[in-house]
């Protein structure tokens, strides 16, 4: 048994001494270097995106007081934004002016809703997947929905 002990780690050392032994390395030429150097670098100009891609923080999207009733037409909870557009359900808004104001964006709103024209003075703060909305004092909490495919 001592014996069978001592040849078992006799080959075990021997396995190791020919795994740690230097590899000889073939040489390549000046080309073949720059080549493999072009297949890693990036390229200097970034490659064409299929669309527009909004930052993380865009507040452009559809959003609805209950997340169930996302991309139900109708709902009166939907509040569509795109740029300086904001759709509510019996109103059209444009944004006239906006002021940071700390942790929230103050909005002035132009709008225009059963055959009347007003503004509203909102604060908008931006979370993931939530937009609050603040106007006079009642905060409204709508919930990003998601893109239509």
């Amino acid at each position: 048994m001592k014996i069978l002990t001592t040849i078992g780690a006799g080959a075990a050392v021997a396995f190791t001494l020919v795994a740690c032994a230097p590899t000889e390395e073939t040489p390549i030429t000046r080309a073949e270097a720059d080549l493999m150097v072009e297949e890693t670098v990036a390229p200097a100009a970034p490659v064409a995106a299929s669309g527009a891609v909004a930052p993380a923080n865009s507040v452009n999207g559809s959003y609805n007081l209950r997340a169930s009733e996302c991309g139900q037409p109708g709902s009166e909870g939907a509040l569509n934004i795109q740029g300086n557009k904001f759709v509510f359900h019996e109103s059209e808004c444009t944004a006239i002016s906006s002021t940071n104001k700390g942790d929230a964006t103050e909005v002035e709103l132009s709008c225009t809703g059963e055959n009347q024209g007003f503004t509203r003075l909102t604060k908008l703060r931006l979370s993931p997947g939530v937009l609050r909305l603040e106007e006079n004092n009642v905060g409204l909490r709508y919930y990003r929905c998601p893109a239509a495919t």
